[in-house]
């Protein structure tokens, strides 16, 4: 089965696995160019929203090598490459500039910081409207920290269970992910479906695994790819056929 292979809407499946990160919740701007510029100062750099694009670009080549490298497996080091990538992509400059102390007078007795750093300590988040669901649900996440995430959205309620590439040691799109999954709950690959931002890490991810998916996509890139997408999660009911 190939995502082109599959059209809206998808039949009520048993169980609905959601991806977190860009998904369920999305982040603050922070993570966009308006919250990299923001960051940037307060470290000394001079930040061009203007080229978000090439950043993003640069951020998602960066991604590939590493996983090419390491492999589909956790891995601590990867939050470090993309912050990298983004901030040399805005006009940071080399490793060695974005690796430089910030001014004593945007972080008084502090010490030197990297761009993992930055980006860490600005992992603001805001919630989606959470699905009222009247499915088994689901989701995953390639992070730690999965229990206090789920606790401070009070998510718990709208889980049947979770499971994170600190638990499983790969991250998706590795089989592992989602079989883990699915044998947690005792259900069969075809009757679950994957509803993720990525195109390489949920759908392509889950379908390679026996399950359906739906590519959330709310900037509207994907318009007109051959796969089943949404652009919104209130457009999911009536893509589950409910």
């Amino acid at each position: 089965m190939t995502p082109s292979a599959l059209s809206l809407p998808l039949p009520t499946p048993e169980l609905v696995m959601f991806d977190l990160d860009y998904t369920l919740l999305r982040p603050s701007d922070q993570f966009e160019a308006p919250g990299y510029v923001r960051t940037g100062a307060r470290f000394g750099l001079r930040l061009d929203a203007g080229r978000w694009a090439q950043a993003e670009r640069a951020a998602y080549a960066a991604a590939r090598e590493r996983r090419e490298s390491t492999g589909l497996i956790h891995d601590d080091g990867l939050l470090p490459v993309i912050a990298h990538a983004i901030i040399e992509g805005l006009g940071g400059g080399s490793s060695d500039a974005v690796r430089r102390p910030p001014p004593r007078s945007s972080a008084p007795g502090r010490g030197p910081r990297t761009s993992a750093s930055m980006t860490t300590r600005c992992r603001v988040w805001t919630s989606c409207a959470a699905p009222e669901c009247a499915w088994r649900c689901s989701r995953t996440r390639s992070a730690t920290g999965l229990e206090e995430i789920v606790a401070h959205f009070a998510l718990d309620e709208y889980m049947d269970a979770a499971v994170s590439s600190a638990e499983t040691g790969a991250v998706k799109p590795a089989p592992r992910m989602f079989s883990a999954l699915l044998g947690l709950l005792g259900v069969a690959p075809a009757a679950a479906v994957m509803i993720g931002d990525s195109v390489e890490d949920d759908v392509e991810g889950a379908v390679a695994s026996g399950c359906g998916a739906i590519l959330l996509d709310r900037s509207g890139r994907a318009a007109g790819a051959p796969l089943p997408r949404i652009e919104s999660l209130a457009e999911l009911p009536a893509a589950l056929s409910l």
